[in-house]
């Protein structure tokens, strides 16, 4: 269990930030092969990979796909739950949608 752990990363390699702790993302929004990356108190950063590809990368972490363009980290999410327009809202204010497929899970998780 210790070799998993210490195994597990806690940076991302980002372009313009050396290593950007993986709890600072709020979430990563995917378009088509490009990701954005949302950082807590930093400009979005644009990276030519797949959210499934951040997905896999960010499995032992807590991050919840919400909707297939967007990866979102849990531990930013605010205890709201789901409106009814399908939205979640995370603490920094910012709103993210939903998919109807995903929302039973979204629920769960809160």
């Amino acid at each position: 269990m210790n070799g998993l752990l210490n195994a597990m990363k806690t940076t991302l390699k980002l372009p313009g930030l050396q290593n950007c702790p993986i709890a600072d993302v709020l979430y990563i929004e995917g378009k088509s092969n490009y990701s954005i990356i949302y950082i807590k108190d930093a400009k979005p950063i644009t990276m030519a990979k797949t959210l499934k590809k951040f997905e896999s990368q960010l499995r032992l972490h807590p991050f919840l796909r919400i909707h297939k363009s967007y990866l979102v980290n849990q531990t930013h999410l605010s205890e709201k739950g789901i409106n009814e327009g399908n939205m979640i809202e995370l603490r920094n204010g910012n709103q993210l949608p939903v998919s109807r497929r995903k929302r039973d899970l979204v629920k769960k998780s809160i």
